[in-house]
């Protein structure tokens, strides 16, 4: 197999976890797609962060030794990876005790790839032993992560004959330059433990060499893996993100992929097919190939009833327009020809008659409904009936879930002449970070 060296998924947003039925399903599609990799890292796993410290009851480690058996028969290595950041103290003989027991149990059941992750806390070392040893400040903390990855890697995993096989996030996870904390990591972070980063921000619409050879550059020339925030939808788990990878460029600087999907796991598959076509072959890869490559592996017979609801579901970053062919439909029909716009909002209607006979089409099935209130509300927005417009924004604006909301919204507005009230939205966690 040709491609990146790291070619994966990570399981690292905010939000319900995934179930070990849906994570056993992904294991074997990744293999078959060409993958290598499966980071365990859910946020809201309390004993992968909040209390890292505790073992796994006797149920959940077996589920999560049944995971790296089932990964491996896919030809996909498990990952478990490990937050001790938000209270680990560095200089405490005890909580290295704590890292190791707890590494050496999920060892015990068939794992044998980790990771370590201090993203998402802040810079400096709360602990005045940590300041002693270290320093003040983002150099302080740069300089304890690199030592205690590299006390694991020498200590906990060469003895387990996995040395040189760490992985870590830093702090400071997005952006290209060199910082404080980068280089105090530098100073004590092992030369063989490969980084994750996200890019020069932290959901990016595309990652360019320059960036990419910034960044390995200013992590010293070790290992650079891209823990991609692609199609991750924790920030707002409405929305759907089912289009291919776009804008990412991979030059000899980067060894790895890591994409960071949906917290709904089915609808995820789309994206992910597509990312495993990018690290396979970065300089053949065309989104639009991988696009119509994707639906037909994901959906099977389902494909083209499901077109639609891709076409107002695949754009990226997040801050593009949804739909372009609805928005460009929507403007037609407005100057007073709808001949566009009528076969798109049927479309979008028909959707609520898609069957929930399989596992994708059930998770599909909330943005499937949600495409006849986008449809109502243009509609009736074309049309210039005011009190319509005004019910059926309400009542696409309070759906749990949006498809090409942000049309809606605007037809809605262009309608009535003023703003309307934005979209309810559930946060599931703090901004998707590495």
């Amino acid at each position: 197999m040709t491609g990146l060296p790291v070619r994966g998924v990570i399981e690292g947003f905010y939000g319900e976890p995934w179930s070990h039925d849906e994570r056993l399903r992904l294991l074997a599609d990744l293999g078959a797609w060409g993958m290598n990799r499966y980071v365990y890292a859910p946020k809201d796993d309390a004993r992968h962060r909040a209390r890292w410290r505790e073992p796994y009851p006797p149920d959940e480690a077996a589920r999560l030794g049944g995971l790296a058996e089932a990964g491996r028969a896919a030809g996909v290595e498990l990952v478990y990876a490990l937050h001790p950041g938000l209270d680990m103290v560095h200089a405490d003989e005890g909580d290295h005790a704590h890292l190791a027991a707890k590494l050496r149990a999920l060892h015990a059941l068939g794992i044998r790839r980790f990771a370590l992750l201090f993203d998402d806390i802040e810079y400096g070392l709360a602990d005045p032993r940590d300041r002693a040893i270290w320093g003040e400040g983002a150099a302080g903390s740069g300089r304890a992560h690199g030592a205690t990855c590299t006390r694991v890697e020498t200590e906990v995993l060469a003895p387990l004959g996995l040395g040189g096989t760490l992985l870590m996030v830093p702090t400071d996870y997005a952006g290209s330059g060199r910082t404080e904390y980068r280089d105090g990591l530098d100073e004590t972070l092992g030369r063989d433990i490969g980084v994750m980063w996200t890019g020069d921000d932290i959901v990016v619409g595309e990652v360019t060499a320059a960036h990419v050879r910034g960044a390995a550059v200013a992590f010293g020339h070790r290992p650079l893996v891209l823990w991609d925030n692609f199609p991750v939808n924790d920030f707002d788990p409405s929305r759907a993100f089912l289009g291919p990878l776009v804008g990412r460029e991979a030059p000899a600087e980067l060894h790895g992929i890591l994409a960071n999907p949906m917290v709904q796991c089915e609808p995820s598959r789309f994206a992910l097919h597509a990312v495993a076509a990018w690290a396979r072959d970065a300089g053949a890869y065309d989104p639009a190939t991988a696009a119509e490559q994707a639906l037909h592996a994901v959906a099977g017979q389902d494909a083209d009833a499901l077109r639609p609801l891709l076409a107002a579901a695949s754009a990226w970053p997040p801050s593009r327009a949804q739909h372009p062919a609805l928005a460009a439909a929507v403007e037609a029909a407005f100057a007073g020809d709808r001949s566009a716009l009528d076969p798109l909002l049927a479309d979008l209607r028909g959707l609520a008659g898609l069957p929930t006979t399989t596992p994708l089409l059930e998770a599909l099935r909330p943005w499937a409904l949600a495409g006849g209130l986008t449809a109502d509300v243009v509609e009736a927005a074309v049309a210039g009936d005011e009190d319509a417009v005004v019910a059926a924004w309400e009542a696409a604006r309070t759906a749990t879930h949006g498809l090409a909301r942000d049309i809606a919204r605007a037809a809605a507005e262009r309608a009535l002449g003023r703003p309307v009230p934005d979209p309810v939205k559930v946060v599931t966690g703090v901004p998707t970070a590495g």
